[in-house]
């Protein structure tokens, strides 16, 4: 036929399947135009078939014929029926349209009486040209479409018998009747439905005509009561049918599961099938949790070539296994970091990290360790993550170690840490950042508070106000109602060391005033969902989760406006509103006095050194209610003297690095490792528990506290010792007994493993890449910034000379010489009166007498009055023309009065004497 086409214009060709030309005479068949008769020929066969097919082809010579070359006239001849425009075009639909074909895609029940039997066996010794012709005869069952709802008909082809066995239970939960197989082996199936029903199916496997699983009979009429066949309703095929919303939502409850089966199937399975559906669906989206392990070092590979300086690296403890002489490697400790991140924190955020530990929820389980900055909007930044089995001393000094490692840190003091109060976490932090501020969460440190017996929202509200004391005073205040409250529970709250909960004692280098370590439990919650997955698939979600993360965080930061923070703004208009109730004092050189009606009404304000005596602008770097009240005074923008750390420049540097997404599992370079085994652990009995026990505080429903006995403590009334009561008192006197004699460790006694500690890899600390050094990092630059501001230098040293003294010192006179009565006759002898100078010998009978303790007398007229001392004493002035003795004076002359209770100055040469006088010396003596 190819040959013909290139060298004829026309060909005709009648293909008879059902032998209806054969039958009708020759001058009833309509041909064209001098087209020759047909020639008839038949395949050749055994016997000849009902179903044979005679094909009518014309001969080439004779079809040359009917062409004409390069002839108009033949061209004019040509004749075809379909293009007789005189007919219509309705001939042509009628002829052309195959009605069994549907369009619209709607579901039609499949004609069950078919007009002809394909599967006679007069065609088994077919030749293999015409076994292939007869397989386009059997209609191929599409699993793709029919599936979903099947439909079945004689000489319907499957692919073997599997895919025949899921079609007849998939047409029996959607047609609601109950098929039993009464045949089902590899080679027939033979189905039939409820006794009384004609409905029956045969099938079986014919390879050497269709190489596949055919229907030979069937009967599709059912006369039985609809039923809910609910136990065909396998939780394979609810994993098979509902995968796609598994892989949409991985969170899936069983409570919206059922209701999506329900709708669909219009009946719903036991619960235990949709868990195990679900767990299932899970477990071919996720793969196996335990081959996992082995591709952990292929990973790490894949995230260093991603990411250049990530680190990834893991430690193994060798086991041996009892069935084979070889030692097996099962892991103990996993750190991890992205370099993205650790150059964001440097780059961008405060010295504050928060670390807390939570627990995986797989049947492996085993602690995550994370640490989490604050970022410039005071929200999450993750930046390392570790894997333990326990949460011990070792676990935390394990990991903190490689945290200070990784982020090259040698210098620890501009750092501050925040933590639950655990035992051995305090330790680790002691050990390896020893000069860094340790600070505990409030909430922590108020539920071991309750644990104590320390009960009531009074005493709750009292330990509150104490941490969130800013000052001294107001912290001392707090802590005398507490006393007042109660004395057991001041003397538990003293015992505490202040600097790790009280906003008074806090460093305020880091800019940051947390009481609560929030950020790792929201971090915590948000890679809750990781959390259940299979490890490797942990990792990939967490690394993707901050993929996106930093990159909706640069977006974000493009929409804001301003200088600082959405989240700092909002506080900063919060200390704008309590700032209309303080009144401001200037007192010059940016120093003001500001009043409010707080505890300590009166504060001072220092612009130059950015100190406020409340201490909020210190802690957090942000100006508070009384230093924004003098920035109303002075007309200055309070988000000028908000501290750089809280810009969205610095938020842009914090969230300039991005992550690179990491290829495929096929794509991973092989690092033909050791393979890894997963973690030991023992299995316990009951389901595996993955909420949080919460305390009783912590229970709400609807927006109410729900207070409930848990958490009360019970004593007994034998013995009296709390958490048992009479009926166990015997059993708990056994079970004290038991640890005495197994000594086993207590439940307040820490659990350690001192191996994990050799897992460190070891540093060699450089402290030129310290970020104490590199002017990039955002501790240099607040090391900068709070250098730049000090307060004046107050220290003026000793009271200068008086400015008009001397700058007038050549024009001051000479002191006048006075002139007397007796200077200017020459009278210069001893006498009495005044200016009367004693004589040498009256000077030398006085020093005498005042040696030998008698009575002297002075005297002498001023220029208003005249002052007489007497008395016996043992003072004694050598150099002075007179002694003082005695404990009384007496005062003569003019204005006279006693003297009073003072110290007496007597000068001579410049050089001043005290002398005390008597007590009982009147108060109101005028000298």
């Amino acid at each position: 036929m190819i040959n013909a086409s290139k060298s004829e214009k026309t060909l005709v060709l009648f293909v008879d399947h059902t032998n209806f030309l054969k039958g009708l005479r020759e001058d009833v068949i309509v041909r064209p135009r001098n087209a020759p008769s047909p020639v008839e020929r038949s395949a050749p066969s055994a016997a000849e078939a009902s179903t044979s097919s005679t094909v009518l082809v014309a001969e080439k010579e004779t079809m040359q014929n009917i062409q004409s070359d390069d002839s108009d006239s033949d061209d004019f001849e040509f004749y075809d029926s379909d293009f007789d425009a005189e007919d219509g075009d309705d001939d042509i639909f009628a002829d052309n349209v195959d009605k069994s074909v549907n369009d619209n895609n709607d579901k039609e029940l499949c004609d069950e009486h078919e007009d002809e039997d394909a599967l006679e066996d007069d065609d088994l010794n077919l030749r293999e040209e015409d076994r292939k012709h007869l397989k386009k005869k059997f209609t191929a069952f599409n699993p793709e479409i029919d599936m979903d709802n099947p439909s079945f008909k004689r000489g319907m082809k499957f692919s073997g018998v599997d895919e025949l066995r899921k079609a007849l239970t998939t047409y029996s939960i959607r047609n609601r009747v109950k098929i039993k197989k009464l045949k089902n082996d590899k080679r027939r199936i033979q189905a039939v439905c409820a006794p009384g029903c004609p409905w029956m199916l045969k099938a079986s496997n014919d390879k050497r005509r269709t190489g596949g699983f055919v229907i030979t009979a069937y009967e599709g009429t059912h006369k039985c009561e609809g039923s809910f066949p609910v136990k065909s309703i396998t939780s394979k095929i609810l994993t098979e049918k509902f995968m796609h919303e598994f892989r949409d939502n991985q969170k899936l409850d069983l409570k919206s599961f059922a209701a999506k089966v329900l709708r669909e199937y219009k009946m719903c399975p036991e619960r235990w099938k949709l868990s195990k559906a679900r767990k299932d669906a899970l477990l071919q989206i996720h793969g196996d949790e335990e081959g996992q392990f082995r591709l952990l070092m292929d990973y790490g590979q894949e995230l260093r070539r991603s990411n250049p300086g990530s680190k990834f690296f893991l430690t193994t403890n060798s086991v041996n296994d009892p069935q084979s002489p070889d030692y097996k490697e099962h892991l103990a400790t996993v750190y991890w970091s992205y370099d993205a991140c650790k150059r964001g924190f440097l780059a961008g955020c405060r010295p504050f990290i928060c670390i807390d530990g939570c627990h995986i929820k797989t049947k492996y389980k085993g602690v995550l360790l994370t640490a989490v900055g604050i970022d410039p909007n005071d929200c999450i930044y993750p930046v390392a993550f570790g894997l333990a089995e326990v949460e011990c001393t070792s676990s935390w000094e394990w990991f903190l170690t490689n945290l200070r490692d990784d982020l090259n840190i040698s210098n620890t003091s501009p750092w501050t840490i925040m933590s639950d109060k655990q035992k051995g976490l305090i330790n680790a932090v002691q050990k390896v950042f020893p000069d860094a501020e340790h600070r505990f969460c409030v909430r922590h440190i108020i539920q071991n508070f309750q644990r104590a017996g320390h009960r009531g929202e009074t005493l709750k509200n009292d330990i509150w106000a104490i941490a969130r004391s800013t000052s001294v005073p107001k912290w001392h205040r707090s802590m005398e109602k507490l006393k007042v409250d109660s004395e057991t529970a001041y003397a538990w709250i003293e015992e505490l060391a202040p600097n790790t909960w009280v906003k008074a004692f806090f460093s305020d280098f880091p800019k940051c005033d947390m009481l609560l370590n929030n950020h790792s439990e929201v971090f915590n919650s948000y890679i809750l969902e990781a959390r259940e997955m299979p490890f490797l698939s942990m990792l990939e979600t967490i690394f993707y989760k901050l993929l996106q993360r930093n990159e909706t965080k640069e977006r974000e930061a493009k929409k804001w406006s301003g200088r600082i923070c959405p989240k700092i703004k909002k506080k900063l208009d919060k200390f704008i509103e309590w700032s209309n109730e303080c009144s401001v004092s200037p007192a010059g050189n940016f120093l003001y006095s500001v009043s409010s009606h707080e505890f300590e009404k009166d504060y001072s304000v220092d612009f130059n050194a950015r100190t406020c005596d409340c201490k909020r602008w210190q802690l957090t770097g942000i100006p508070c209610h009384h230093v924004i009240a003098c920035c109303r005074k002075d007309r200055i923008d309070p988000e000028n003297l908000v501290h750089s750390c809280y810009t969205i420049d610095t938020f842009n540097k914090a969230y300039a690095y991005k992550l690179a997404p990491l290829r495929g599992r096929a794509f991973w370079e092989n690092m033909n490792a050791v393979p890894i085994q997963p973690p030991l652990f023992t299995k316990v009995m009951g389901r595996p528990k993955k909420n949080r026990k919460k305390a009783p505080e912590e229970k709400i429903k609807k927006g109410v506290k729900v207070f409930t006995k848990a958490g009360v403590t019970i004593h007994c009334s034998i013995c009296g010792i709390a958490d048992h009561n009479k009926k166990g008192h015997e059993k708990y006197l056994e079970s004290i007994a038991e640890q005495i004699q197994n000594n086993i460790v207590g439940e307040d006694d820490e659990i350690d493993i001192p191996s994990i500690v050799e897992h460190v890899i070891p540093h060699t600390p450089n402290p030129s890449m310290d970020p104490t050094q590199k002017q990039d990092s955002m501790v240099y630059r607040m090391q900068v910034e709070d250098g730049e501001h000090v307060p004046i230098n107050r220290l003026l040293g000793p009271l200068p000379e008086n400015a008009f003294v001397a700058s007038a010192r050549d024009n001051i006179p000479h002191s006048r010489v006075r002139v007397t009565t007796a200077s200017s006759r020459g009278n210069l002898r001893g006498g009495r009166g005044r200016g009367r100078t004693i004589s040498p010998r009256e000077q030398a009978t006085s020093n005498a007498a005042a040696h030998q303790g008698n009575t002297s007398t002075c005297r002498g007229k001023g220029k208003k009055r005249s002052v007489q001392a007497t008395g016996t004493g043992n003072t004694h002035f050598p150099d002075a023309p007179c002694a003082v003795r005695g404990r009384r004076a007496v005062g003569r002359g003019r204005g006279a009065n006693e003297l009073p209770d003072l110290n007496v100055e007597i000068f001579q040469d410049h050089e001043a004497q005290e002398v005390p006088l008597s007590q009982n010396a009147p108060a109101d003596e005028d000298i």
